[in-house]
């Protein structure tokens, strides 16, 4: 299904062809289209960005929701971009890389190229662990964001520039030690000019399919309020609770929340590393992080009530936020 024939180095696009189109010219016509909705709505080119957090459920479910952080995204300005990525199959010991002999990205958009030298350094930290291919192939969480990131970076903008790299990162189940090691040795990167992270998450996984129920305030629910289940409203009032938290870059919140309302949040871990990067930061300059758009699978057409299934898809922006003028 769209993952073509083996080529040493190059970790193959294994979801496209089911999670999203094989095909170069539906696939692009589809971002487009999402792109373009968020553009029409007022989404421009934001060189400030440093962070966005994105789902990485198939693209007919959370593409739209992503597509509303990749619309900000100015391409001209970027130089490298770190992918972090909960690790949904494999049990992994702290945070992994792609092997030495990984070059590149397949999506059908193009390669995407990986940033060797950084890769090299991060290894040199006996911090991280060896991603063997056969897993990394298997994970979607990282290549749920490259055809987005495939589409913009090969944009005629950037026809005279370098390539941007990518430095991808699977985060396994870390505990609270080691997101603030992890936060505190990424949070160098944070600051460098035309440095972007890109943060895996979806939200709640709500109904009998995940087997969690417990429900939220709907009082704090914005999209859902009216419905159109009543359960969409509880849902969302637990999924803002902990996007609270998270806007605060309040993390020992967030994980109190989590311990609490056992919230079933796929990318918890790597958004907790991006939080204790934003603590870990020299720098003095204000962050702000911003949610943009937020979405629930049972909400869509067709689809079965909350009670079966239901996947809470939302997108955050991370930006210096600048007091006064100049």
């Amino acid at each position: 299904m769209g993952s073509g024939r083996p080529s040493p180095g190059v970790r193959r696009p294994t979801h496209a062809g089911s999670w999203y189109e094989d095909d170069p010219a539906l696939l692009r016509e589809e971002l487009q289209q999402m792109l373009g909705a968020e553009y029409a709505n007022g989404a421009t080119a934001d060189p400030g960005l440093r962070a966005v957090i994105s789902p990485h459920a198939g693209l007919r479910f959370s593409g739209s929701v992503a597509a509303g952080v990749f619309a900000r995204l100015d391409v001209e300005s970027l130089q490298r971009i770190f992918l972090l990525g909960p690790s949904h199959h494999e049990p992994l010991d702290g945070c992994a890389l792609p092997g030495e002999e990984v070059v590149a990205y397949r999506t059908p958009l193009g390669d995407l190229p990986l940033d060797l030298g950084i890769l090299a350094e991060l290894r040199k930290t006996h911090e991280f662990s060896h991603l063997p291919m056969h897993v990394d192939e298997a994970e979607h969480s990282l290549e749920m964001q490259l055809p987005f990131l495939a589409l913009l970076l090969n944009s005629p903008k950037r026809r005279h520039l370098p390539p941007v790299t990518i430095v991808p990162i699977l985060v396994g189940q870390v505990d609270a030690r080691s997101e603030a090691r992890y936060g505190h040795l990424l949070a160098p990167f944070l600051e460098q000019k035309g440095a972007l992270f890109v943060v895996s998450s979806d939200f709640c996984h709500w109904g009998a399919q995940f087997g969690y129920t417990r429900a939220g305030s709907p009082s704090l629910a914005k999209t859902y309020r009216d419905g159109p289940h009543p359960d969409n409203a509880r849902i969302e009032g637990l999924d803002r609770e902990g996007m609270e938290h998270i806007q605060r870059q309040d993390a020992a919140g967030f994980r109190a929340y989590l311990r609490r309302e056992g919230n079933t949040i796929c990318g918890r871990h790597p958004i907790l590393v991006l939080l204790e990067m934003l603590a870990a930061r020299e720098s003095r300059a204000e962050m702000g992080v911003d949610f943009v758009k937020y979405a629930q699978s049972s909400a869509m057409p067709g689809m079965p009530p909350p009670r079966t299934a239901s996947v809470s898809y939302a997108c955050a922006v991370c930006r210096p936020v600048f007091v006064g003028g100049g």
